[in-house]
């Protein structure tokens, strides 16, 4: 067997039983648009489609005439799990998480430009835990959250049969939502009658 088959048949095995091999980025995601995403995030390189206005405005010479088209992506949590001294060892609760986007883009007759605009989920991560034990006697739930998405136009341009240039001008929403503090409603004692002002006291 040749050395080439053996490394190969290594490297196989290390990636199918490497943990590190299921780990992704939430907050930054490995490509953008379907080529890209099976491509394994090939997309500077690789940006014939309206996902190139997030990624390689230049790349968007490549389409001609109109072009609209969209992409989604799944992400399944493994191991987000949360453990304290309250009893509690709860996986989360949001297992999935679904992000996309998608574009507009069309060449422009009077010069050799191509404009778009598109709308791309950036990432996202966090984790839900229902139900779960407080330092208060009660339960209540716990989360934190966290997404960003861009709203971007742009236009590339070809200045010859191998050279493109681009612009493109993102204008970026992010969210955070956390909750931490326990339900009040039942069983919260401890907080009957505090105020936040006393706190100093």
């Amino acid at each position: 067997m040749h050395l080439f088959t053996r490394l190969s048949g290594v490297a196989l095995l290390f990636t199918l039983f490497n943990p590190l091999a299921f780990a992704t980025n939430g907050i930054n995601l490995i490509g953008f648009g379907t080529e890209s995403t099976l491509m394994g995030g090939a997309d500077i390189a690789v940006a014939r489609d309206t996902s190139a206005l997030n990624t390689n405005p230049a790349g968007l010479t490549q389409i001609h005439g109109q072009a609209f088209d969209g992409f989604a992506s799944g992400l399944r949590t493994f191991d987000l799990t949360h453990k304290d001294s309250f009893g509690n060892e709860k996986h989360a609760d949001n297992e999935y998480t679904f992000l996309g986007g998608g574009g507009y883009a069309v060449s422009l007759d009077s010069v050799p430009c191509t404009a778009g605009v598109g709308l791309f989920s950036q990432g996202g991560a966090g984790g839900v835990f229902k139900n779960i034990n407080t330092a208060f006697g009660n339960r209540d739930d716990m989360s934190s959250l966290f997404g960003i998405a861009k709203v971007i136009p742009g236009v590339g341009c070809k200045i010859n049969d191998a050279w493109s240039v681009g612009a493109s001008l993102a204008v970026t929403y992010a969210s955070v939502k956390q909750k931490f503090f326990p339900d009040t409603s039942v069983g919260a004692a401890p907080f009957a009658g505090y105020k936040l002002d006393d706190a100093s006291r």
